[in-house]
């Protein structure tokens, strides 16, 4: 039946038959008063004469049906069985009745909530959705249709269910993206997680997050997990660091590894002084906490008492004394922490411009030797890891020495005998040693013509700007590796005219116009060359006027004084 509620707080109402005009009214005799008003009183959407069915042209189990939703349960737990009951008597009913009018929204989902030609209406839908029709019912409908599949009515095991559901969320997102999106995808994953189903489901309906959790599962798997997985945890936590460097990106497979291994060393330090890492307080403990499972829909868990269900190592679900439980880590990180963990991969960056000899160095602000020496060890480690990997495998095939050795001797023999006979050598190498004849060649290979020509043309240039009295020319280009010059600033003449007029306190508004600059654009420029040098911005746009960032004022004048 539906209806609305008026007049908050609203008792519970005890069973009771219904009245015959389709709804409740009722007062109680204290302070608080409340009224249940039909949806079809209240908007007037069908007519009585559409709601009644003549009794005669009833199917004699649904005139039983309605005989058992006569009795209107509140209670939710016998609302609940109420449902199972009559669900469990209808599982396998048929109908082809077509319904007049349009069905109006209730406020639960239950068989007892409908009038009778609505009730005939949805058996008459579900009839054809399980033959395999697209046929669309409204929002009641689909939720009534999932509260029989959650609790296995009319289907023979849980998988048979699961396949229901997604089809009847693929009906729903046809014309109700909101359904689909949001309640369906609630009920498949709790459906999946109340029955028990195989843990690649839960892995693709279960979480809610992918990135999130794989950062959760990085930190705290940290010590067994492999440098991508920790260093994709520390990027979802501090990305704009990482990836708003310039250096960082043109070397990520170094960044990954250096960044990764250097968090993971100076969390386990921590942790043997001082009984908790950093990742251990940016992942925060895990927490116990009550869930509902397929909220507004009955259901009857089947699952034991402790019933357990892990998604993955740091999310699962439990069942203890009637109540359902999330264990998880929480989404929130500690500001401070996260300051913690981007100065630890500031420190990263600067030691490895240091060791790649990247022009603009970044200063150091940590101050700790303990934490240089340590990230420091960890790059030398891993680059002499990179040169490892970058030589070439060698391997020995044992089984063919024999054939080099035979083939060795022979052309000892020929050499004492001094014969030039180019096939008959051949041919007894390739009788001894069949697998090296493509590889044997007597004849002396020519000379690389066009090597030949570069090599002279190379020596002609190089005679060319060398002159025999005064030495070489000045336009003799440099060899490859030769040191560039150092310009005495990283900043354009103009660039630092401008930094001294703001250092100075002098005005600027002159220099900007007179040089027809777009400020916006001339301090992003600053800006992005700072960053090389310090690793942060210097200038920032208050009010339509640049100003120097205190904290880098004896930086700037040190750079262009």
């Amino acid at each position: 039946m539906s209806g609305s509620y008026h007049d908050e707080p609203i008792p519970k109402r005890g069973s009771g038959p219904r009245d015959q005009a389709g709804g409740y009214r009722q007062r109680s005799s204290g302070h608080s008063s409340w009224t249940f008003i039909s949806e079809e009183e209240l908007f007037g959407r069908r007519s009585g004469a559409e709601r009644r069915i003549p009794e005669g042209d009833m199917p004699k189990k649904f005139r039983k049906l309605l005989e058992m939703t006569r009795t209107y349960e509140t209670d939710e737990e016998k609302r609940t069985e109420a449902f199972l009951e009559q669900a469990a008597f209808m599982a396998q009913y048929e109908d082809e009745y077509r319904m007049r009018g349009v069905p109006v929204r209730h406020i639960f989902v239950a068989y007892q909530e409908l009038q009778a030609d609505e009730l005939r209406g949805y058996f008459a839908w579900r009839t054809r959705i399980r033959a395999g029709e697209t046929a669309w019912g409204g929002r009641d409908y689909l939720r009534l249709y999932a509260a029989e599949l959650i609790n296995l009515v009319g289907v023979s095991s849980p998988g048979e269910a699961f396949d229901s559901l997604l089809r009847l969320q693929a009906l729903a997102g046809a014309s109700d993206r909101l359904m689909a999106d949001t309640s369906m995808k609630n009920v498949l994953r709790d459906f999946i997680i109340a029955h028990g189903l195989e843990q690649d489901l839960a892995l693709a309906y279960c979480i809610e997050d992918p990135e999130e959790e794989r950062a959760k599962l990085g930190l705290a798997f940290a010590d067994t997990a492999d440098d991508y997985t920790l260093y994709a945890a520390i990027r979802k936590l501090v990305g704009e660091q990482i990836d708003g460097s310039r250096f960082l990106p043109g070397i990520r497979e170094d960044a990954c590894h250096v960044i990764a291994r250097s968090v993971r060393r100076l969390s386990a330090r921590e942790r043997a002084q001082k009984g908790r890492g950093i990742l251990e307080r940016l992942l925060g403990p895990k927490r116990r906490k009550p869930c509902t499972m397929f909220a507004w829909l009955p259901f009857r868990t089947s699952q034991p008492d402790g019933y357990l269900y892990e998604v993955d190592p740091v999310l699962a679900y439990e069942y203890s004394q009637g109540t359902w439980y999330c264990h998880s880590y929480s989404s929130y990180r500690d500001p401070d922490e996260l300051r913690n963990l981007s100065g630890i991969v500031r420190e990263c960056e600067r030691l490895l411009r240091k060791a790649f000899h990247y022009k603009n160095a970044l200063p150091s602000r940590r101050k700790d030797p303990q934490t240089e020496a340590l990230i420091g060890s960890v790059i030398e480690e891993w680059l002499k890891e990179k040169a490892m990997r970058a030589r070439p495998e060698v391997k020995i095939d044992l089984t063919k020495l024999s054939g080099i050795r035979a083939a060795a001797d022979i052309t000892r023999e020929r050499l004492l005998e001094g014969t030039e006979e180019e096939t008959d050598f051949t041919a007894a190498i390739n009788s001894a040693w069949p697998e090296s004849a493509s590889a044997v060649s007597t004849a002396r290979p020519e000379p690389d013509a066009a090597m030949n020509s570069a090599r002279s043309e190379s020596a002609a240039d190089l005679a060319a700007a060398v002159d025999p009295a005064t030495g070489p020319a000045s336009t003799l280009p440099l060899q490859d590796g030769a040191d560039e010059a150092d310009d005495s600033s990283v900043f354009s003449p103009e660039e630092t005219q401008f930094l001294r007029l703001l250092l100075d306190e002098k005005p600027w508004k002159e220099f900007i116009s007179s040089r027809r600059l777009m400020l916006s654009v001339f301090v992003d420029g600053i800006n992005e060359k700072a960053y090389d040098l310090l690793g942060d911005t210097i200038l920032e746009i208050e009010d339509g006027a640049p100003v120097l960032i205190s904290d880098y004022c004896e930086d700037v004048k040190e750079m262009v004084r």
